[in-house]
């Protein structure tokens, strides 16, 4: 059973890393086009794509990590590769679950407005939409599930 778990865990993390370094490499090529009402529906699927494989797999994570911690039976005694990865692991992925979700579901929205203001025609092309509060939040993430990972892999 630890297999497995340990399998899912490092599966759920390979894709959810994969999925935030994507993101942050494909929306910037986007930006510069982003004025363009075909830009703006591309990071509407993109940000779409994005929660659907980045949100299951911080959900695997967190789950076969909890179960982990579990069967492992360690107590209060651990080290300390093991509390960061515990307590900054799971906050980290709930908070990505939570504002991904939330600031995603705003670019949308954002997108869906510039795209219906006064009809789809180029003048409402003219608005463009802001990434940057997305992607800041993205690279923040990304940032902190790779300090956690290297600081587990090295068993500091």
């Amino acid at each position: 059973m630890f297999g497995l778990l340990l399998f899912l865990h490092l599966a759920g993390l390979a894709l959810w890393i994969g999925s935030l370094v994507t993101i942050l490499v494909v929306l910037p090529l986007v930006r510069k086009n982003v004025s363009t009402v075909e830009a703006n529906i591309l990071i509407g699927k993109i940000t779409r794509a994005f929660s659907w494989i980045s949100h299951p797999s911080a959900l695997f994570v967190l789950v076969s990590g909890v179960l982990m911690l579990i069967q492992m039976e360690l107590g209060s005694d651990k080290p300390l590769w093991l509390d960061v990865m515990e307590k900054g692991g799971g906050t980290i992925a709930l908070l990505s679950l939570i504002l991904t979700g939330i600031f995603g579901g705003k670019l949308r929205k954002r997108i869906n407005l510039a795209g219906t203001a006064s009809g789809a025609t180029q003048a409402s092309a003219s608005q463009a939409v802001n990434l940057s509060s997305y992607l800041t939040l993205s690279a923040i993430i990304a940032a902190a599930v790779i300090a956690v990972l290297l600081i587990v892999s090295l068993k500091l």
